[in-house]
């Protein structure tokens, strides 16, 4: 813009010369001389039009090339993100969080407190199937019913022995089903229905299920052998395809194992690796059993020494009574 007016006001000026020399009667390199300032005015005045022009070109190719285009989108991104800022932030995260299960499981259990020996174990185990459950690829089933229902019940077994109460240990349950948005009954009728088919149904005919030929006559048992292959396989399936094996009698070794998860199309060392967890843990399940069956003996000789105690003292109250009438 600088350029366009001195450019103008430099034709200005030769004009004017040009004028004061005719109207002056000035001499001929007057003229000549305003002649030529009017010259170079509009050279330069052309000058600036291509250089405009030329600003104007290299402005749109700059704007179709690819560092134009990716400053446009940068720009259009940043304008979206900030209007859409309020919504991004108000957006909640639909999957439900560990904290979370855990918090509602102790809204439906709040009372009694789970006794401290389970409290790590029951936790750690709600937090296995919680991140299970909540992987897209999971789908629930019956074998994983079976599974989930068959480690509680080893890690639970117990329990209402130590508490002296009756039930506590199926509130517990009811409670932790529902923390993992499960409902209880069904899950205990799925696996009730698994364990009945395992020691009704041979070995080999549980393979031919499993390959599907022909399928499983209890629908819940077909749709967990066919669709283990193309969903997640936890834990708890492990558990419950163990379960199976040791329902009919198969022996749950590491080649058995392989044999029959080759049959339900799934990865045999993921299988394998919870066998070995598996086995270590019925071994500390056994263990924790023998060892809470002997502080049982040992409370009740403590109890019948008490309650023999008092007999005796009782005894020999009533004798010194009887003594005493008699004088």
């Amino acid at each position: 813009l600088v350029q366009e007016t001195g450019f103008k006001a430099m034709a200005v000026v030769s004009v004017s010369h040009m004028n004061m020399a005719a109207m002056g009667g000035r001499t001929r390199s007057a003229r000549r001389c305003a002649w030529l300032f009017l010259g170079v005015a509009v050279l330069l005045s052309l000058d600036s039009d291509r250089g405009s022009r030329e600003d104007l070109q290299h402005s749109q190719a700059f704007a179709a090339g690819p560092v134009g285009t990716l400053f446009s989108q940068t720009r259009s991104a940043g304008l979206v993100a900030k209007q859409s800022g309020a919504e991004l932030s108000s957006m909640k995260n639909p999957v439900r969080t560990v904290s979370d299960t855990i918090n509602t499981f102790y809204k439906e259990y709040p009372q009694p407190p789970v006794l401290p020996m389970y409290r790590s174990f029951l936790v750690d185990f709600m937090t296995n199937t919680h991140l299970t459950i909540v992987d897209a690829r999971f789908k629930y089933d019956a074998v994983f019913a079976l599974g989930a229902v068959t480690y509680y019940n080893g890690l639970m077994g117990s329990y209402d022995k130590l508490t002296g109460g009756i039930g506590a240990s199926e509130k517990i349950f009811n409670a932790f089903c529902k923390a993992l948005d499960m409902d209880p009954a069904q899950v205990t009728a799925d696996a009730e229905a698994v364990r009945a088919y395992a020691k009704a149904t041979p070995p080999g005919t549980i393979l031919t299920h499993m390959e599907g030929t022909p399928a499983a006559p209890d629908k819940r048992i077909a749709d967990a052998f066919s669709g283990i292959g193309s969903s997640l396989y936890g834990t708890s399936f492990s558990i419950g395809l163990f379960t199976v094996m040791e329902g009919c009698g198969v022996d749950v070794n590491k080649e058995n194992v392989e044999e029959w998860t080759k049959a339900l199309k799934v990865t045999s060392s993921k299988a394998t690796g919870d066998l070995d967890t598996y086995k270590q843990n019925k071994n500390k399940l056994r263990m924790a059993e023998e060892m809470i069956r002997e502080i049982e003996i040992r409370e009740k000789k403590k109890l019948a020494e008490r309650l023999e105690t008092k007999a005796k003292a009782l005894a020999a109250k009533a004798a010194e009574k009887a003594a005493a009438a008699v004088a």
